[in-house]
């Protein structure tokens, strides 16, 4: 059960690379559920199963496991900070103030519209 649960760990990490560079998010996102879901089924594999006591090539993939696992983490934040700065440079920022300034804001706004409305006597 442990190597088949470490080989499915294995495609799924090379999938959400593949996707990762791809740039496609939908199959990174299907990647991604699947690559947790097999990564609880190796969990539960490991349970109760010392790591010294795997043979070397087993112990050996778990670490290249690991550090795959590591490295996309890393890929993933360095993509999502892309993401983000793409995005910010297309929609400004929630708190940006507006491109015509203050001039426009709601004091000015009701300041003008009542002057509309003002009698002249």
């Amino acid at each position: 059960m442990l190597p088949q649960a470490l080989e499915s760990v294995e495609q799924q990490l090379a999938a959400v690379a593949a996707a990762m560079v791809a740039m496609d998010a939908d199959k990174l996102q299907v990647a991604s559920t699947q690559l947790r879901q097999a990564a609880a089924q190796l969990s539960y594999a490991l349970d109760g199963v010392k790591i010294q006591a795997l043979p070397s090539d087993l112990a050996t993939r778990l670490q290249q496991v690991h550090s795959q696992l590591a490295m996309q983490r890393d890929n993933l934040a360095r993509v999502t900070a892309l993401v983000d700065r793409q995005v910010a440079s297309v929609l400004p920022p929630a708190d940006a103030a507006s491109t015509y300034g203050k001039a426009v804001g709601a004091a000015s706004a009701q300041s003008a519209a009542a002057r509309i409305y003002r009698s002249a006597g």
